[in-house]
Protein backbone atom coordinates (compact mmCIF):
# COMPACT_ATOMS: atom_id res chain seq x y z
CA UNK A 1 0.00 0.00 0.00
CA UNK A 2 1.23 3.57 -0.71
CA UNK A 3 0.09 7.17 0.47
CA UNK A 4 -1.05 9.62 -1.80
CA UNK A 5 -1.73 12.99 -1.66
CA UNK A 6 -3.90 14.50 -4.13
CA UNK A 7 -5.33 18.19 -4.94
CA UNK A 8 -7.04 19.71 -7.51
CA UNK A 9 -5.71 22.20 -9.52
CA UNK A 10 -8.04 25.86 -10.30
CA UNK A 11 -6.61 27.55 -12.85
CA UNK A 12 -9.07 26.62 -15.30
CA UNK A 13 -11.91 27.34 -12.90
CA UNK A 14 -13.82 30.66 -12.01
CA UNK A 15 -13.84 31.32 -8.72
CA UNK A 16 -17.41 30.87 -7.94
CA UNK A 17 -17.60 27.37 -9.10
CA UNK A 18 -14.48 26.97 -7.20
CA UNK A 19 -15.67 27.51 -4.18
CA UNK A 20 -18.34 24.99 -4.51
CA UNK A 21 -15.90 22.42 -6.30
CA UNK A 22 -13.14 22.11 -3.65
CA UNK A 23 -15.79 22.23 -0.84
CA UNK A 24 -17.59 18.79 -2.54
CA UNK A 25 -14.54 17.42 -4.15
CA UNK A 26 -12.52 17.43 -1.25
CA UNK A 27 -14.88 16.09 1.30
CA UNK A 28 -16.45 13.62 -1.46
CA UNK A 29 -13.12 12.02 -2.63
CA UNK A 30 -13.24 9.69 -0.45
CA UNK A 31 -17.07 8.84 -1.27
CA UNK A 32 -16.22 6.10 -4.23
CA UNK A 33 -18.92 4.08 -2.85
CA UNK A 34 -22.28 4.86 -1.16
CA UNK A 35 -21.61 6.86 1.43
CA UNK A 36 -23.39 9.66 3.93
CA UNK A 37 -23.17 13.54 3.68
CA UNK A 38 -22.47 15.79 7.07
CA UNK A 39 -25.84 16.91 8.48
CA UNK A 40 -24.11 20.31 8.69
CA UNK A 41 -26.54 23.53 7.33
CA UNK A 42 -23.45 26.23 6.87
CA UNK A 43 -21.86 23.02 5.07
CA UNK A 44 -24.67 21.87 2.61
CA UNK A 45 -25.65 24.98 1.38
CA UNK A 46 -23.44 25.62 -1.31
CA UNK A 47 -24.03 21.71 -2.06
CA UNK A 48 -27.88 21.96 -1.80
CA UNK A 49 -27.86 25.33 -4.07
CA UNK A 50 -25.00 24.24 -6.87
CA UNK A 51 -26.47 22.18 -10.31
CA UNK A 52 -23.67 20.44 -11.87
CA UNK A 53 -24.42 18.90 -15.06
CA UNK A 54 -21.64 16.54 -16.16
CA UNK A 55 -18.82 18.75 -14.66
CA UNK A 56 -15.43 17.47 -15.66
CA UNK A 57 -12.91 16.41 -12.51
CA UNK A 58 -15.69 16.53 -9.85
CA UNK A 59 -17.41 13.83 -7.50
CA UNK A 60 -20.75 15.03 -8.94
CA UNK A 61 -22.93 14.54 -11.75
CA UNK A 62 -26.24 15.56 -13.42
CA UNK A 63 -26.40 17.09 -9.61
CA UNK A 64 -30.11 18.81 -9.24
CA UNK A 65 -31.37 19.05 -5.63
CA UNK A 66 -34.86 17.98 -6.36
CA UNK A 67 -33.66 14.81 -7.54
CA UNK A 68 -32.56 14.48 -3.75
CA UNK A 69 -35.07 12.70 -1.24
CA UNK A 70 -35.91 14.79 1.56
CA UNK A 71 -34.19 11.76 3.89
CA UNK A 72 -30.80 12.92 5.54
CA UNK A 73 -28.37 12.17 5.40
CA UNK A 74 -28.12 12.48 1.70
CA UNK A 75 -26.12 8.89 0.45
CA UNK A 76 -23.71 9.63 -1.80
CA UNK A 77 -23.28 7.71 -4.96
CA UNK A 78 -20.31 9.47 -6.31
CA UNK A 79 -17.06 7.96 -7.96
CA UNK A 80 -13.58 8.50 -7.30
CA UNK A 81 -11.60 10.92 -8.93
CA UNK A 82 -9.10 9.87 -11.70
CA UNK A 83 -5.66 10.03 -9.99
CA UNK A 84 -4.13 10.81 -13.10
CA UNK A 85 -6.63 13.58 -14.32
CA UNK A 86 -4.73 16.65 -16.02
CA UNK A 87 -5.80 19.24 -13.60
CA UNK A 88 -4.56 17.62 -10.92
CA UNK A 89 -1.10 19.11 -9.67
CA UNK A 90 1.20 18.70 -6.44
CA UNK A 91 2.20 21.21 -4.54
CA UNK A 92 3.34 21.48 -1.23
CA UNK A 93 2.42 18.90 1.65
CA UNK A 94 1.80 21.65 4.33
CA UNK A 95 -0.25 23.64 2.12
CA UNK A 96 -2.78 20.60 1.18
CA UNK A 97 -2.94 19.30 4.61
CA UNK A 98 -3.83 22.41 6.24
CA UNK A 99 -5.87 23.84 3.11
CA UNK A 100 -7.48 21.84 0.82
CA UNK A 101 -7.51 17.47 1.94
CA UNK A 102 -7.45 14.96 4.63
CA UNK A 103 -4.56 14.67 7.01
CA UNK A 104 -4.21 10.95 6.40
CA UNK A 105 -4.98 9.25 2.58
CA UNK A 106 -4.73 5.72 2.36
CA UNK A 107 -5.04 4.63 -1.43
CA UNK A 108 -4.17 1.00 -2.79
CA UNK A 109 -2.62 0.28 -6.05
CA UNK A 110 -5.47 -1.40 -7.23
CA UNK A 111 -8.08 0.88 -5.78
CA UNK A 112 -9.72 -1.33 -3.84
CA UNK A 113 -9.36 0.29 -0.79
CA UNK A 114 -9.60 4.00 0.36
CA UNK A 115 -8.81 5.39 4.18
CA UNK A 116 -8.94 8.74 5.25
CA UNK A 117 -8.16 9.84 8.81
CA UNK A 118 -8.71 13.70 9.92
CA UNK A 119 -8.66 15.71 13.80
CA UNK A 120 -11.81 16.80 14.91
CA UNK A 121 -11.86 19.89 17.55
CA UNK A 122 -13.68 22.53 19.05
CA UNK A 123 -11.86 25.63 20.78
CA UNK A 124 -13.96 28.10 21.62
CA UNK A 125 -13.88 30.40 24.39
CA UNK A 126 -16.18 33.17 25.23
CA UNK A 127 -17.79 35.14 27.92
CA UNK A 128 -21.74 36.16 28.57
CA UNK A 129 -21.94 39.79 28.94
CA UNK A 130 -25.35 39.51 30.55
CA UNK A 131 -23.97 37.02 33.46
CA UNK A 132 -22.55 39.70 36.42
CA UNK A 133 -20.82 36.77 37.83
CA UNK A 134 -18.19 36.99 34.95
CA UNK A 135 -17.70 33.25 34.38
CA UNK A 136 -15.70 32.96 30.87
CA UNK A 137 -17.08 30.17 29.24
CA UNK A 138 -15.68 27.50 26.87
CA UNK A 139 -15.85 24.38 24.74
CA UNK A 140 -12.65 21.91 24.70
CA UNK A 141 -13.35 19.34 21.90
CA UNK A 142 -10.88 16.51 20.86
CA UNK A 143 -11.96 13.88 18.44
CA UNK A 144 -11.29 11.92 14.88
CA UNK A 145 -13.16 11.05 12.00
CA UNK A 146 -12.43 7.74 9.78
CA UNK A 147 -13.46 7.15 6.41
CA UNK A 148 -12.98 4.17 4.03
CA UNK A 149 -14.52 2.28 1.20
CA UNK A 150 -13.27 -1.13 0.00
CA UNK A 151 -14.31 -1.61 -3.49
CA UNK A 152 -17.14 0.13 -4.83
CA UNK A 153 -19.90 -1.67 -2.72
CA UNK A 154 -18.69 -1.27 0.58
CA UNK A 155 -18.29 2.01 2.90
CA UNK A 156 -17.43 2.76 6.31
CA UNK A 157 -17.14 5.93 8.73
CA UNK A 158 -16.37 6.25 12.61
CA UNK A 159 -16.19 9.66 14.71
CA UNK A 160 -15.48 10.04 18.18
CA UNK A 161 -15.87 13.44 20.07
CA UNK A 162 -14.49 13.76 24.04
CA UNK A 163 -15.88 17.19 25.72
CA UNK A 164 -15.58 19.53 28.39
CA UNK A 165 -17.84 22.78 28.35
CA UNK A 166 -19.35 25.58 30.01
CA UNK A 167 -22.07 26.85 28.85
CA UNK A 168 -24.60 30.33 29.34
CA UNK A 169 -27.18 29.76 32.43
CA UNK A 170 -29.76 29.01 30.22
CA UNK A 171 -28.01 25.89 28.74
CA UNK A 172 -27.47 24.95 32.23
CA UNK A 173 -30.81 25.11 33.30
CA UNK A 174 -31.85 23.43 30.56
CA UNK A 175 -28.94 20.16 31.66
CA UNK A 176 -30.18 20.57 35.14
CA UNK A 177 -34.01 20.07 34.40
CA UNK A 178 -33.38 16.35 32.03
CA UNK A 179 -32.68 15.20 35.47
CA UNK A 180 -36.25 15.50 35.95
CA UNK A 181 -38.56 14.09 32.84
CA UNK A 182 -38.90 10.61 34.76
CA UNK A 183 -38.29 11.00 38.44
CA UNK A 184 -38.93 13.58 40.92
CA UNK A 185 -35.88 12.94 42.32
CA UNK A 186 -32.56 14.49 40.54
CA UNK A 187 -29.86 12.08 39.47
CA UNK A 188 -27.33 14.20 37.74
CA UNK A 189 -26.40 11.31 35.46
CA UNK A 190 -29.36 11.49 33.79
CA UNK A 191 -28.48 15.66 32.61
CA UNK A 192 -28.50 15.86 28.89
CA UNK A 193 -26.04 18.30 27.11
CA UNK A 194 -28.87 19.55 23.94
CA UNK A 195 -27.73 16.73 21.02
CA UNK A 196 -25.02 15.06 22.98
CA UNK A 197 -25.59 12.79 25.48
CA UNK A 198 -25.20 12.73 29.21
CA UNK A 199 -22.82 14.33 30.68
CA UNK A 200 -20.95 14.09 34.49
CA UNK A 201 -19.67 17.49 36.18
CA UNK A 202 -16.65 18.78 35.36
CA UNK A 203 -14.97 21.28 37.79
CA UNK A 204 -17.07 24.01 39.15
CA UNK A 205 -19.89 24.48 36.56
CA UNK A 206 -18.59 22.29 33.38
CA UNK A 207 -19.59 18.92 31.51
CA UNK A 208 -17.73 16.19 30.50
CA UNK A 209 -19.50 14.30 28.00
CA UNK A 210 -18.56 12.18 25.25
CA UNK A 211 -20.12 11.49 21.57
CA UNK A 212 -19.57 8.37 19.01
CA UNK A 213 -20.77 7.86 16.06
CA UNK A 214 -20.29 5.51 12.82
CA UNK A 215 -21.76 2.90 10.62
CA UNK A 216 -21.34 0.33 7.86
CA UNK A 217 -22.63 0.80 4.32
CA UNK A 218 -22.98 -1.76 1.16
CA UNK A 219 -24.86 -1.31 -1.75
CA UNK A 220 -25.12 -4.45 -3.51
CA UNK A 221 -26.52 -2.94 -6.55
CA UNK A 222 -27.12 0.56 -7.79
CA UNK A 223 -30.46 1.46 -6.53
CA UNK A 224 -29.97 -0.55 -3.10
CA UNK A 225 -28.40 0.58 0.24
CA UNK A 226 -28.40 -0.62 3.60
CA UNK A 227 -26.72 0.70 6.80
CA UNK A 228 -25.87 -0.43 10.03
CA UNK A 229 -25.11 2.15 12.65
CA UNK A 230 -24.86 4.85 14.99
CA UNK A 231 -25.86 8.47 14.64
CA UNK A 232 -29.31 10.94 13.79
CA UNK A 233 -31.10 11.38 10.77
CA UNK A 234 -33.11 14.08 9.24
CA UNK A 235 -36.67 15.07 7.38
CA UNK A 236 -37.62 17.23 5.57
CA UNK A 237 -36.10 20.41 3.78
CA UNK A 238 -35.85 23.05 6.02
CA UNK A 239 -33.62 23.90 9.57
CA UNK A 240 -36.34 22.14 11.77
CA UNK A 241 -38.29 19.06 11.13
CA UNK A 242 -41.57 18.29 12.52
CA UNK A 243 -41.48 14.48 11.87
CA UNK A 244 -37.50 13.81 12.61
CA UNK A 245 -34.64 15.43 13.58
CA UNK A 246 -31.15 15.63 14.75
CA UNK A 247 -32.15 17.17 17.54
CA UNK A 248 -31.60 14.50 20.30
CA UNK A 249 -28.49 12.30 21.13
CA UNK A 250 -27.56 9.10 18.59
CA UNK A 251 -29.41 6.30 18.55
CA UNK A 252 -28.52 2.60 16.71
CA UNK A 253 -29.86 1.91 13.73
CA UNK A 254 -30.51 -0.43 10.34
CA UNK A 255 -31.44 1.79 7.85
CA UNK A 256 -32.80 0.66 3.98
CA UNK A 257 -32.59 2.97 1.01
CA UNK A 258 -34.14 2.11 -2.41
CA UNK A 259 -33.92 4.05 -5.33
CA UNK A 260 -35.71 3.47 -8.96
CA UNK A 261 -35.90 6.62 -11.41
CA UNK A 262 -37.70 9.44 -9.68
CA UNK A 263 -38.80 7.23 -6.63
CA UNK A 264 -36.67 6.62 -3.18
CA UNK A 265 -38.38 4.57 -0.29
CA UNK A 266 -36.81 4.44 2.91
CA UNK A 267 -36.76 2.21 6.18
CA UNK A 268 -35.38 3.19 8.98
CA UNK A 269 -35.48 1.27 12.37
CA UNK A 270 -34.20 2.54 15.45
CA UNK A 271 -33.40 1.59 18.94
CA UNK A 272 -34.26 4.81 21.39
CA UNK A 273 -34.00 5.13 24.97
CA UNK A 274 -35.26 6.73 28.23
CA UNK A 275 -33.12 7.81 30.47
CA UNK A 276 -35.14 6.28 33.33
CA UNK A 277 -34.25 2.36 35.13
CA UNK A 278 -38.02 1.40 33.97
CA UNK A 279 -38.28 -0.49 37.29
CA UNK A 280 -35.05 -2.84 36.40
CA UNK A 281 -33.16 -3.90 39.20
CA UNK A 282 -29.25 -3.31 38.16
CA UNK A 283 -26.68 -4.48 40.94
CA UNK A 284 -24.37 -1.70 42.96
CA UNK A 285 -21.67 -0.36 41.00
CA UNK A 286 -22.18 -1.54 37.55
CA UNK A 287 -23.77 1.28 34.87
CA UNK A 288 -27.89 0.70 35.11
CA UNK A 289 -30.10 -0.56 32.01
CA UNK A 290 -32.04 2.35 30.91
CA UNK A 291 -35.22 1.72 29.50
CA UNK A 292 -35.63 0.84 25.32
CA UNK A 293 -37.94 1.45 23.66
CA UNK A 294 -38.00 0.70 19.13
CA UNK A 295 -38.83 2.87 16.55
CA UNK A 296 -39.68 2.40 13.24
CA UNK A 297 -40.03 4.73 10.23
CA UNK A 298 -40.76 4.72 6.74
CA UNK A 299 -40.16 7.65 4.04
CA UNK A 300 -41.76 7.70 0.57
CA UNK A 301 -40.34 10.36 -1.97
CA UNK A 302 -41.48 11.12 -5.14
CA UNK A 303 -39.71 13.74 -7.35
CA UNK A 304 -42.08 15.39 -10.82
CA UNK A 305 -40.11 17.12 -13.77
CA UNK A 306 -36.91 17.90 -11.71
CA UNK A 307 -38.89 20.83 -10.12
CA UNK A 308 -41.16 19.41 -7.55
CA UNK A 309 -40.98 16.73 -4.72
CA UNK A 310 -43.62 15.25 -2.41
CA UNK A 311 -42.65 13.20 0.23
CA UNK A 312 -45.06 10.57 2.72
CA UNK A 313 -43.90 10.11 6.21
CA UNK A 314 -44.42 6.99 8.92
CA UNK A 315 -43.44 7.87 12.29
CA UNK A 316 -44.01 4.69 15.22
CA UNK A 317 -42.67 4.53 18.68
CA UNK A 318 -43.66 1.36 19.63
CA UNK A 319 -44.76 -0.15 23.20
CA UNK A 320 -41.50 0.59 25.83
CA UNK A 321 -39.86 -1.97 27.54
CA UNK A 322 -41.15 -3.64 30.57
CA UNK A 323 -39.89 -3.61 34.46
CA UNK A 324 -37.54 -6.87 33.28
CA UNK A 325 -36.25 -4.32 30.46
CA UNK A 326 -37.93 -7.17 28.07
CA UNK A 327 -39.54 -5.62 24.74
CA UNK A 328 -42.11 -7.35 23.48
CA UNK A 329 -41.66 -6.88 19.67
CA UNK A 330 -44.35 -8.21 16.96
CA UNK A 331 -43.93 -9.09 13.49
CA UNK A 332 -45.79 -5.59 12.62
CA UNK A 333 -43.17 -3.54 14.00
CA UNK A 334 -40.83 -4.31 11.08
CA UNK A 335 -43.18 -4.02 8.52
CA UNK A 336 -41.85 -2.41 5.41
CA UNK A 337 -45.00 -0.83 4.07
CA UNK A 338 -45.91 2.76 4.68
CA UNK A 339 -49.42 3.33 6.46
CA UNK A 340 -50.35 -0.37 7.01
CA UNK A 341 -49.27 -0.02 10.90
CA UNK A 342 -51.44 3.48 11.13
CA UNK A 343 -54.08 1.83 9.24
CA UNK A 344 -53.64 -1.37 11.52
CA UNK A 345 -53.18 0.51 14.93
CA UNK A 346 -55.21 3.92 14.18
CA UNK A 347 -53.61 6.78 15.62
CA UNK A 348 -55.17 6.95 18.64
CA UNK A 349 -53.07 3.51 20.12
CA UNK A 350 -50.62 2.84 23.26
CA UNK A 351 -47.71 2.97 20.29
CA UNK A 352 -47.16 6.19 19.44
CA UNK A 353 -47.53 6.41 15.92
CA UNK A 354 -46.94 10.03 13.54
CA UNK A 355 -47.52 10.86 9.59
CA UNK A 356 -46.72 13.24 8.25
CA UNK A 357 -46.02 14.66 4.37
CA UNK A 358 -43.23 17.07 2.83
CA UNK A 359 -43.56 19.17 0.08
CA UNK A 360 -40.51 20.68 -1.89
CA UNK A 361 -41.11 22.91 -4.93
CA UNK A 362 -38.34 24.44 -7.20
CA UNK A 363 -39.56 27.55 -8.75
CA UNK A 364 -36.82 28.61 -10.20
CA UNK A 365 -32.86 27.53 -10.07
CA UNK A 366 -32.58 30.42 -7.09
CA UNK A 367 -36.25 29.58 -5.23
CA UNK A 368 -37.23 26.74 -3.28
CA UNK A 369 -40.43 26.79 -1.43
CA UNK A 370 -40.60 23.99 1.28
CA UNK A 371 -43.03 22.45 3.73
CA UNK A 372 -44.55 19.50 6.14
CA UNK A 373 -47.70 18.71 8.06
CA UNK A 374 -47.74 16.29 10.90
CA UNK A 375 -50.55 14.93 12.40
CA UNK A 376 -49.95 12.98 15.79
CA UNK A 377 -53.79 12.26 16.56
CA UNK A 378 -57.42 13.51 14.84
CA UNK A 379 -60.87 13.25 16.66
CA UNK A 380 -62.52 10.08 16.13
CA UNK A 381 -66.04 11.32 17.31
CA UNK A 382 -65.30 10.24 20.87
CA UNK A 383 -63.77 12.15 23.84
CA UNK A 384 -62.73 15.37 23.96
CA UNK A 385 -62.03 16.95 20.75
CA UNK A 386 -59.63 19.80 21.70
CA UNK A 387 -57.07 16.94 22.69
CA UNK A 388 -57.45 15.15 19.65
CA UNK A 389 -56.32 17.97 17.36
CA UNK A 390 -53.08 17.24 17.39
CA UNK A 391 -50.91 18.88 14.55
CA UNK A 392 -48.25 20.36 13.33
CA UNK A 393 -46.82 22.85 10.06
CA UNK A 394 -44.31 24.12 8.45
CA UNK A 395 -43.94 26.67 5.70
CA UNK A 396 -40.20 28.20 4.23
CA UNK A 397 -38.88 29.16 1.00
CA UNK A 398 -34.95 29.43 0.25
CA UNK A 399 -33.40 31.81 -2.21
CA UNK A 400 -30.15 31.22 -3.32
CA UNK A 401 -27.66 34.25 -5.00
CA UNK A 402 -30.13 36.94 -3.64
CA UNK A 403 -30.67 40.01 -5.86
CA UNK A 404 -28.09 37.77 -8.13
CA UNK A 405 -25.60 37.79 -6.23
CA UNK A 406 -23.35 34.78 -5.67
CA UNK A 407 -22.77 32.93 -2.73
CA UNK A 408 -25.63 35.57 -1.10
CA UNK A 409 -28.38 32.87 0.58
CA UNK A 410 -31.84 33.92 2.28
CA UNK A 411 -33.86 31.44 4.25
CA UNK A 412 -37.27 31.93 6.23
CA UNK A 413 -39.34 29.26 7.68
CA UNK A 414 -42.34 29.40 9.95
CA UNK A 415 -43.05 26.33 12.24
CA UNK A 416 -45.91 25.79 14.49
CA UNK A 417 -47.28 22.59 16.22
CA UNK A 418 -50.22 22.47 18.69
CA UNK A 419 -50.72 21.10 22.34
CA UNK A 420 -50.03 17.56 23.69
CA UNK A 421 -48.60 16.62 20.01
CA UNK A 422 -45.58 13.83 20.52
CA UNK A 423 -46.90 13.13 24.13
CA UNK A 424 -49.26 10.08 24.24
CA UNK A 425 -51.20 8.43 27.66
CA UNK A 426 -47.86 6.46 28.95
CA UNK A 427 -45.12 9.19 29.37
CA UNK A 428 -42.50 6.47 28.01
CA UNK A 429 -44.11 6.06 25.12
CA UNK A 430 -43.07 9.91 24.01
CA UNK A 431 -41.57 11.20 20.86
CA UNK A 432 -38.53 11.18 22.47
CA UNK A 433 -34.81 9.62 22.75
CA UNK A 434 -31.99 10.47 25.77
CA UNK A 435 -34.51 13.07 27.35
CA UNK A 436 -35.18 14.99 24.58
CA UNK A 437 -37.29 15.39 21.50
CA UNK A 438 -37.17 13.49 18.51
CA UNK A 439 -38.94 16.59 16.56
CA UNK A 440 -38.46 19.94 17.50
CA UNK A 441 -36.53 21.69 20.67
CA UNK A 442 -39.33 23.54 21.66
CA UNK A 443 -41.62 20.29 21.59
CA UNK A 444 -44.67 20.98 21.48
CA UNK A 445 -47.20 24.19 22.19
CA UNK A 446 -45.59 27.17 19.72
CA UNK A 447 -45.31 29.11 17.34
CA UNK A 448 -42.10 29.86 15.41
CA UNK A 449 -40.00 32.20 12.66
CA UNK A 450 -36.73 31.32 11.62
CA UNK A 451 -34.74 33.49 9.36
CA UNK A 452 -31.12 33.47 8.10
CA UNK A 453 -29.38 35.47 5.97
CA UNK A 454 -25.60 33.76 4.20
CA UNK A 455 -22.98 34.97 2.80
CA UNK A 456 -19.24 33.78 1.50
CA UNK A 457 -16.42 35.63 -0.19
CA UNK A 458 -13.62 33.41 -1.36
CA UNK A 459 -13.16 31.44 1.83
CA UNK A 460 -14.66 34.31 3.94
CA UNK A 461 -17.89 33.48 4.78
CA UNK A 462 -20.91 35.58 7.51
CA UNK A 463 -24.11 34.25 8.82
CA UNK A 464 -26.62 36.04 10.54
CA UNK A 465 -29.73 34.28 11.98
CA UNK A 466 -32.68 35.24 13.66
CA UNK A 467 -35.73 33.26 15.88
CA UNK A 468 -38.76 34.42 17.20
CA UNK A 469 -41.01 31.92 19.21
CA UNK A 470 -43.87 32.38 21.35
CA UNK A 471 -44.25 28.84 23.38
CA UNK A 472 -47.13 28.04 26.24
CA UNK A 473 -45.14 26.57 29.10
CA UNK A 474 -46.89 24.62 31.48
CA UNK A 475 -46.59 26.47 35.23
CA UNK A 476 -48.47 25.80 38.86
CA UNK A 477 -47.47 21.73 37.79
CA UNK A 478 -50.62 21.99 35.09
CA UNK A 479 -49.66 20.01 31.73
CA UNK A 480 -50.42 22.84 28.96
CA UNK A 481 -49.05 20.55 26.30
CA UNK A 482 -45.76 22.21 25.63
CA UNK A 483 -43.98 19.28 27.52
CA UNK A 484 -43.86 15.64 25.32
CA UNK A 485 -42.97 14.30 28.32
CA UNK A 486 -45.85 14.37 29.91
CA UNK A 487 -49.19 12.27 29.72
CA UNK A 488 -51.51 13.64 27.04
CA UNK A 489 -53.78 12.16 29.61
CA UNK A 490 -53.35 14.71 32.11
CA UNK A 491 -54.89 18.05 32.25
CA UNK A 492 -55.53 21.14 34.05
CA UNK A 493 -58.82 21.11 36.31
CA UNK A 494 -60.07 24.25 34.44
CA UNK A 495 -59.19 22.98 31.19
CA UNK A 496 -61.78 23.04 28.59
CA UNK A 497 -60.80 20.34 26.89
CA UNK A 498 -62.82 21.02 23.68
CA UNK A 499 -61.59 24.52 23.15
CA UNK A 500 -57.75 23.87 23.76
CA UNK A 501 -55.67 26.57 21.43
CA UNK A 502 -52.21 27.45 20.58
CA UNK A 503 -49.83 28.61 23.14
CA UNK A 504 -52.05 28.45 25.84
CA UNK A 505 -50.66 28.27 29.36
CA UNK A 506 -47.95 30.18 31.02
CA UNK A 507 -46.86 32.75 27.34
CA UNK A 508 -43.07 32.22 26.86
CA UNK A 509 -41.57 34.39 24.06
CA UNK A 510 -37.87 33.33 23.31
CA UNK A 511 -36.23 36.11 20.92
CA UNK A 512 -32.63 34.85 19.95
CA UNK A 513 -29.94 36.41 17.41
CA UNK A 514 -26.52 34.84 16.11
CA UNK A 515 -24.36 36.62 14.03
CA UNK A 516 -20.49 35.45 13.55
CA UNK A 517 -17.74 36.07 11.21
CA UNK A 518 -15.54 33.13 9.84
CA UNK A 519 -12.83 31.79 7.67
CA UNK A 520 -12.68 28.59 6.08
CA UNK A 521 -9.65 26.80 6.35
CA UNK A 522 -10.19 23.78 5.00
CA UNK A 523 -13.57 22.17 3.52
CA UNK A 524 -12.77 18.47 3.94
CA UNK A 525 -13.59 18.43 7.51
CA UNK A 526 -15.08 22.18 7.27
CA UNK A 527 -12.26 23.35 9.48
CA UNK A 528 -12.98 27.42 10.26
CA UNK A 529 -12.34 29.59 12.31
CA UNK A 530 -15.17 31.97 13.85
CA UNK A 531 -15.96 34.62 15.59
CA UNK A 532 -19.55 35.57 16.68
CA UNK A 533 -22.28 37.00 19.00
CA UNK A 534 -25.47 35.43 20.28
CA UNK A 535 -28.37 37.42 21.64
CA UNK A 536 -31.41 35.66 23.47
CA UNK A 537 -34.50 36.64 25.59
CA UNK A 538 -36.92 34.64 27.34
CA UNK A 539 -39.71 36.39 28.58
CA UNK A 540 -42.99 35.49 30.28
CA UNK A 541 -45.36 38.17 32.19
CA UNK A 542 -43.14 37.59 35.26
CA UNK A 543 -39.86 38.01 34.52
CA UNK A 544 -37.23 38.67 31.51
CA UNK A 545 -33.78 36.75 31.37
CA UNK A 546 -31.17 37.67 28.68
CA UNK A 547 -27.74 36.58 27.16
CA UNK A 548 -25.61 38.19 25.35
CA UNK A 549 -22.58 35.46 24.54
CA UNK A 550 -19.66 36.91 22.27
CA UNK A 551 -17.53 34.41 21.52
CA UNK A 552 -14.15 32.99 19.26
CA UNK A 553 -13.80 29.27 17.75
CA UNK A 554 -11.27 26.99 16.04
CA UNK A 555 -13.33 24.54 15.07
CA UNK A 556 -14.52 21.56 12.46
CA UNK A 557 -18.38 21.71 11.71
CA UNK A 558 -19.88 18.24 10.13
CA UNK A 559 -23.19 18.51 12.66
CA UNK A 560 -25.73 20.49 13.89
CA UNK A 561 -26.31 21.41 17.55
CA UNK A 562 -29.09 23.30 18.59
CA UNK A 563 -29.07 25.69 21.33
CA UNK A 564 -31.34 28.54 19.78
CA UNK A 565 -34.69 27.16 22.18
Amino acid sequence: MRISFQVSSIRSLRWTRFLFLVSSYLFLNTLFAQQNLPLNREWGLNFEKTKINKLRNTCLASYNTVDLSSFKPYISTSQKINKNDSLRKVTSVWKRKIKQENLIIVNDTTDKFYLTIDPLFNFEFGKDLADTSGEKLYKNTRGFLIRGSIGEKFSFESSFYENQSTYSKYIDNYIANTNYLFSQTANYNYAVVPGQGRSKPFKKNGYDYAMASGYISYSPIKMFNIQLGHGKHFVGDGYRSLLLSDNSFNYPYARITTTYKNIQYTNLYTSFMNLTDGGVKTPQHLERLFQKKIGSFQFLSLNYFHRLQIGLFQGMIWEAADSSNRQHVNFNTFDPIIGVNAFYYGLHNKNNILLGATLKLKVTNSISLYGQYMVDDVYAGKGPKGVQKKYGYQVGFKYFDLFTIKNLHLQFEYNSVRPYAYATENPYQSYTQYNQALAHPLGANFNEMVGFINYRLKDFFIELKANYAIKGNDSLNNNFGGNVFKSDNVFPVTQNLDNITFTQGLKTTIMYQDIHLGYLVNPSTNFNIVLGFTNRIEKTEKSTNETQFVYFGIRTSLSNFYYDF
